[in-house]
């Protein structure tokens, strides 16, 4: 009875690790707003016929010019500090899926992929360490996504806490 007893608890063990280890955080405006909201301003990228979505920047970052970055396809939003030390661009893809869209990000070097909800909205995150920059890929459709390519990866505390503050406020237009 003793050995039956043993088993059990550590099946119950094991499958509360299971599932503690599958817990997807879970990021909402609501959290940040009272400390961000009035030092910035919510942008928006439109999806016809599917859905407008919104996302805070700081007033510390200004619209760039989105021609500047020498990418395949072009964002369709970017802004960056006035050292151009800190940037965020925004990129609305056509996939084959999301499936194959991180399939080619891991092929391009990124890593560290993970789930997260956020005000609702279930993305993935992820980091390219050789290239300086993670993403928050929001799917759309099931083959348009959002990209938020955020650089660099690694900033101070301030930019640390202002990436979450942005990542935060994706959200669909009500």
């Amino acid at each position: 009875m003793k050995k039956l007893f043993a088993l059990a608890l550590a099946l119950c063990l094991l499958c509360s690790f299971a599932l503690a280890e599958e817990e997807i955080p879970t990021l909402n405006w609501a959290d940040v707003e009272d400390q961000v909201k009035e030092s910035g301003s919510f942008q928006q990228v439109a999806f016809p016929d599917v859905a407008t979505l919104l996302y805070w920047v700081p007033s510390n970052m200004a619209a760039a010019d989105v021609s500047q970055f020498p990418d395949e396809v072009p964002p369709v939003a970017a802004f960056t500090t006035e050292d151009g030390n800190y940037t965020l661009r925004v990129y609305a893809l056509n996939t084959t899926g999301l499936e194959d869209y991180l399939n080619l990000l891991q092929g391009q070097g990124a890593a560290n992929f993970k789930n997260v909800t956020v005000n609702g909205i279930d993305c993935v995150g992820c980091e390219n360490e050789a290239n300086n920059f993670d993403i928050l890929i929001v799917p759309i459709t099931e083959t348009q996504v959002l990209a938020y390519v955020f650089t660099p990866l690694n900033g101070d505390d301030g930019w640390d806490e202002t990436k979450v503050a942005m990542v935060s406020s994706v959200q669909v237009a009500q």
